[in-house]
């Protein structure tokens, strides 16, 4: 019932500021909430020296690049490292670390997705074992698959490692910082994923090297970590949870105008797809023998790079490696990369065979919506270290551009809601009838409730992201939709109110109310 013969209570009225001051003040207090959300859990990139070896690589300061590069990814830490096929050959350090520690040697960064490179090795050293076969179908070797699609299809085990699988980017199932169990652990819930493409077309999905884990985990019976240290060679990399919590620090993720903290998890899940990390020398010459390898003529250095698939998009996938060609000049130059990134981390790995050249990157900053710039700084900085003319590289002021739109977008909403609030608390309300009251309020309504509908359900329906995930990667962009989903709700609830209280301050008795000497005055001019 929209009308009533009472006023509103004593109660309900002095909750409501009475005049456009008392508004202001609310509003100012509102302002003042939103900004508490987003300045103390902000901290400027912290500036520190840089620590490298006096490293000059073709001309170019490696301790330049680095300071150079932390500018330009927004990190508070970052380390680049230069090799050839026989090692190391020049390292930088800039920054600091989450815990506030110079960036050195032994501060651990997370790979991300150059950890393909080290499954797709895993798995090619069982397969000239005999170990397992790589043309074998993924479901003999993991049950949980038999009767599921992968199954019908025929996918393989290669398949997996050159993402031709058909598997979905199917980020929940991803990134689960909880876990505890094995890769094999989660197989049944891969075998049941909704939207499995044709096999043999290649889609990037972080989902087949998770299976590759559990194929490793199932033909050695053997935690992945123990088989990837006794068949890589690789040394110093993290793969225990223990040791991870205690050698990781906190990553950073952009927020606002800063960075904030991303206290990073382990997944021991994920150590084939994303989760090994490490010192930044322990990458570093992995890359060197990656780049002999890359330049052997042995036969099982040739059947390693053989069988990369096309992307679609100029460049094929190899064994967890992009595979792409460059001109420089008349010279044809062959670069094979790969970045990766984990919430709070970014890492970047490229080699040039031809030129017996490679570059690490790593940095203890990353946000999905910068990840254009980040891959674009980053390629900057190998091109100039291979002596490659500058490609075409991802430009900047995406994420400026959402971060203040969204940014504006709640300040109207908030202005809104001051101007509905002011009209609430009008003590000469305009002329209201019940049917235009009744009409006004169902269209409030509507849109308030398409608008939360479309955001709560739409948005991530579009983005392919649920939103506990987007808080991992986009911290900010999470919190302004939260903002913009919870202002959307007052501004549908409080006009509703608005128009309630219009309707009920105009009667009293069941009588409507005459309107003010003033607004009569107004309506008889």
């Amino acid at each position: 019932m929209i009308r009533t013969g009472s006023d509103p209570s004593p109660a309900c009225t002095a909750a409501i500021p009475r005049s456009p001051r008392g508004v202001g003040v609310a509003m100012a207090v509102v302002l003042a909430l939103l900004a508490a959300l987003v300045v103390p859990a902000t901290v400027a990139p912290a500036t520190a020296r840089s620590v490298g070896e006096g490293s000059v690589v073709d001309g170019l300061s490696l301790d330049a690049e680095a300071t150079r590069l932390a500018d330009e990814l927004g990190a508070p830490g970052i380390s680049v490292a230069v090799v050839d096929s026989t090692g190391v050959v020049g390292r930088a350090h800039h920054g600091v670390d989450g815990d506030g520690a110079p960036v050195g040697e032994g501060t651990a960064f997370v790979w991300g997705s150059v950890s393909k490179s080290f499954a797709a090795l895993v798995v090619s050293v069982l397969d000239e074992s005999g170990t397992l076969s790589a043309s074998d179908p993924v479901a003999s070797v993991l049950p949980a698959l038999r009767g599921g699609e992968l199954d019908t299809t025929g996918v393989t085990i290669a398949d997996l490692v050159h993402h031709v699988s058909g598997l979905p980017h199917q980020v929940e199932l991803t990134d689960v910082w909880g876990r505890t169990g094995p890769a094999s652990e989660v197989v049944p819930e891969i075998a049941d994923v909704a939207g499995v493409g044709p096999r043999g077309t290649y889609r990037y999905s972080s989902l087949n090297y998770l299976l590759l884990q559990a194929v490793v985990e199932t033909v050695t019976q053997r935690p992945y970590g123990d088989v990837l240290a006794s068949t890589s060679g690789v040394t110093d990399v993290v793969t225990d949870p223990g040791r991870f919590a205690e050698d990781v620090p906190p990553g950073h993720a952009p927020y606002f105008f800063g960075e904030r903290p991303v206290d990073v998890g382990f997944d021991p899940a994920g150590l084939a797809y994303g989760y090994l990390s490490g010192p930044t020398d322990s990458l570093a010459r992995y890359a060197a023998w990656q780049l002999g390898d890359l330049r052997s003529t042995s036969p099982e250095s040739v059947e390693r790079r053989e069988g990369a698939v096309e992307t679609g998009a100029g460049a094929r996938y190899g064994n967890g490696l992009m595979v792409e060609g460059r001109t420089d000049g008349d010279d044809e130059v062959t670069v094979v990369r790969h970045s990766g990134a984990v919430p709070g981390y970014f890492t970047y790995l490229a080699l040039s065979p031809e030129r017996d050249v490679g570059v690490v990157l790593v940095a203890n900053s990353y946000g999905e919506l910068r990840s254009g710039e980040s891959a674009g700084a980053a390629e900057a900085f190998a091109d100039r270290i291979m002596g490659l003319p500058p490609g075409a590289h991802p430009g900047s002021g995406f994420y400026t551009g959402v971060i203040v739109g969204g940014i504006v977008l709640v300040l109207l909403l908030v202005a809104l809601l001051g101007w509905v609030v002011i009209g609430l608390v009008r003590r000469s309300p305009p002329r209201r009838t019940t049917r235009g009251t009744l009409t006004r309020v169902l269209l409030v309504t509507l849109v308030g409730a398409a608008l939360l509908v479309g955001g709560l359900f739409g948005v991530p329906a579009v983005v392919g992201v649920p939103f506990g995930v987007a808080a991992l990667w986009a911290p900010d962009v999470a919190l302004l939709f939260w903002l913009t989903m919870g202002l959307v709700f007052l501004v549908t609830a409080v006009t509703v109110a608005r128009e309630i209280a219009w309707n009920h301050r105009g009667t009293v008795g069941g009588q409507r109310q005459p309107s003010s000497p003033r607004r009569r005055a107004s309506s008889s001019r």
